[in-house]
């Protein structure tokens, strides 16, 4: 989700830059960070005490179990009390009110989330700068990519240049001739297939006569989006290709018009479909893979491979070979191109080894009881789901079975699979890749992008259990519509926001909202439309629908009319509903698990002794979306799919009748108003 992303076959919001510290810059300024802390909670004045009978007991103060001093929590205990401004009324301006003082005390550029995805591949990048052998052949292959691209940097723009134009020679000597460079070359020679074979065996999925793409976990063979026309004999004869398969992103892929690659190889024989595509797996295990995918690849129905009187087919068959020869080879170097801009390697290694630069931030900088703490925590948090739909007073019991039916069969993944943590577990999926006589960086980036192909079918197949992308390192939680699964990653399950020194409480009110926004992304106007497969279902009786269509309208109203500190009275409710509806129902789950907490038995935060805790929730849950002034403008705002900072903090609590008791706002205050929209 940047804390909140909904995710369709797997596209995310990127929140990424890059900065690096030396590990002892880091400890000075944590030890700087705490002394200062310690000192200035010391000197900060207690919170007033108010007394509501009737309330709660989370809205009285209590006597807590000790107090929490361990670093993670002294720095928790100086974002709660340098980044709230206690000059605003927290009934007019909660937002300001918990994150108003956050530009003065801190010079991150973000919030706490995209600072966390700083820190993590800040410390990726400390690894791989670290001149140490490894005997782990994963942590070799980042050692030796990372090496490659650094030396690239250091050569000027003609030996680069150079180096790729010399790998780009032997490729075309590995998969063939170039009749165009060859004065030898013979038609009695060229195998098509072998060719297409070839390329596939480096890795290459964009073929000329047609390309490969992953949709849903089903791989498409479809017609090529563009003929390159760098030779006219090659752009004259297969404009046709062009002609016939028009442009590719306009062609509406449904059930109906995918057939199975069996019905497209009747279509197309002159082409060895099952013999050109195994290049791509492992060798070791492309007869495996190949059998567990084979229900799964599959073509489109296009009229390049239907049409009766001109097809690929007749093409390819009427085609002199040099033609063919010719177009492959132009097609596969037009893909090869490289700029000659100076390479953030750290990043280029993490986006291409994502699953090996997160197993050495696991090994070296989290602490795995995490993963079981925040497996536990999503379970309450689904249980809690439960009761609300069960206590719903609109839903009726048709809707309410489907609705706890898609809660119950909800997958999790926490972190990651628990079978990379078995030694070497990892490092065998590494054994493929060749670092052999692979000495420049253009040789270097060939094997790695092979190898990431290669990787994706691993995981298509189930042989992988986790699927390689760089999205894994950031301080993110997902959920997949389609999949009906929730996934959160290593990150997010570390300080600041989760951490096992940290009070139970802290723990629910600074990653509760998380997991339950996820979790709600799953009954959001979107995913309310998916059953417990994550297939497109109407599950909702019409009475339900109608109802939950006001519910949501609601949201969108009050974002519509929400006075932005930045932009006004100028957003766009109804392109964020989503993000709002999965907000408001994360956040009053978090709220329900967190009054479940014996507060007598858990240590208080340092300074924060006498801080009621329904107050406390409310500024915990807060720090999340503490940062600076947006930088966006009025039109891409409006764009945007996720509410401003501002409004998820105070749009989400104005609806809350707890927020109001917790703080005594008036009614028709802006933090109390008499309207409120709910979901469940």
């Amino acid at each position: 989700m940047n804390m909140d992303t909904k995710m369709s076959n797997q596209n995310s919001d990127d929140h990424t830059c890059f900065y690096h510290l030396k590990r002892i810059i880091i400890i000075c300024l944590l030890g700087f960070c705490v002394g200062y802390t310690f000192a200035s909670l010391i000197l900060m004045p207690k919170m007033t005490k108010t007394s509501r009978p009737g309330i709660q007991q989370s809205s009285e103060s209590v006597n807590h179990k000790g107090v929490c001093k361990s670093p993670e929590c002294v720095t928790l205990a100086h974002q709660l009390h340098n980044w709230r401004d206690v000059s605003i009324d927290p009934c007019q301006d909660f937002y300001e009110a918990a994150c108003g003082k956050y530009n003065e005390h801190t010079i991150s550029t973000g919030t706490r989330l995209s600072e966390k995805s700083k820190i993590v591949k800040n410390l990726v990048k400390e690894f791989l700068d670290k001149n140490e052998p490894s005997e782990s052949k994963s942590e070799q292959v980042m050692k030796w990519f990372y090496g490659r691209c650094e030396e690239y940097n250091a050569l000027n723009e003609t030996e680069n240049l150079e180096n790729m134009r010399m790998e780009r020679l032997k490729l075309i000597k590995k998969i063939g001739s170039w009749p165009m460079l060859d004065g030898k070359w013979k038609e009695e020679d060229f195998d098509m297939n072998d060719m297409l074979s070839q390329i596939t065996r480096i890795g290459g999925i964009s073929l000329g006569f047609f390309n490969l793409i992953l949709v849903k976990e089903v791989v498409l063979i479809h017609a090529p989006s563009g003929i390159t026309k760098s030779v006219e004999e090659v752009e004259k004869v297969l404009m046709e290709l062009l002609n016939l398969s028009g442009s590719y992103p306009d062609f509406n892929i449904t059930s109906e018009n995918q057939v199975s690659v069996e019905q497209l190889q009747e279509q197309v024989p002159i082409l060895d479909f099952p013999r050109i595509i195994k290049n791509l797996f492992n060798q070791k295990n492309k007869d495996v893979i190949w059998n567990k995918l084979q229900g799964k690849i599959l073509g489109l129905a296009q009229p390049i491979f239907f049409n009766e009187t001109r097809n690929l087919q007749k093409i390819l068959e009427t085609t002199p070979k040099r033609t063919l020869a010719n177009y492959l080879i132009a097609n596969l170097i037009m893909q090869m191109s490289m700029g000659n801009q100076i390479l953030d390697c750290g990043m280029i290694v993490m986006q291409n080894l994502p699953l090996a630069s997160l197993r050495v931030f696991t090994r070296n900088h989290f602490n795995k009881f995490n993963l079981d703490m925040a497996s536990q925590l999503v379970e309450d948090i689904k249980e809690s789901l439960k009761q609300t739909i069960q206590e719903s007073t609109w839903l009726q019991e048709e809707t309410k079975k489907n609705a706890l039916l898609k809660l119950k069969h909800m997958k999790k993944t926490i972190g990651y699979p628990k079978e990379l943590e078995v030694p070497g577990a990892l490092d065998v999926f590494f054994e493929s890749v060749d670092m052999s006589n692979k000495d420049t960086y253009a040789a270097a980036i060939l094997e790695i992008e092979r190898f990431q192909t290669e990787q994706t079918f691993n995981n298509l197949a189930a042989l992988l259990p986790m699927v390689p992308n760089v999205e894994l390192l950031d301080s993110n939680a997902f959920y997949y519509t389609d999949e009906n699964h929730l996934k959160l990653n290593v990150a997010i399950l570390d300080d600041p926001f989760f951490d096992i020194t940290y009070p139970t409480y802290a723990k629910i009110a600074s990653i509760g909202e998380v997991i339950g926004h996820e979790i709600g992304h799953g009954f959001d106007t979107d995913g309310r439309k998916r059953d417990e497969k994550g297939e497109e279902r109407d599950w909702w009786t019409p009475q339900d629908s109608k109802e939950y269509d006001r519910r949501t309208q609601c949201l969108i109203d009050q974002y519509n009319n929400y006075d932005d500190p930045d932009y006004g009275r100028n957003l766009n409710g109804s392109v964020t509903i989503d993000e709002m509806a999965a907000d408001q129902i994360g956040v009053e789950l978090s709220w329900k698990i967190y009054n479940r907490v014996d507060f007598s038995l858990e240590p208080s935060i340092f300074g924060f002794e006498d801080e009621k805790p329904d107050k406390l929730f409310f500024h915990l849950t807060a720090l999340n979306w503490c940062g600076p002034r947006p930088r966006l403008p009025l039109s891409l705002q409006q764009e945007q799919v996720h509410p401003t900072h501002s409004f998820r903090v105070n749009g989400v609590f104005r609806n809350m009748k707890s927020f109001a008791k917790a703080f005594n706002c008036p009614v028709g205050s802006p933090m109390n108003p008499e309207k409120k929209c709910q979901i469940f």
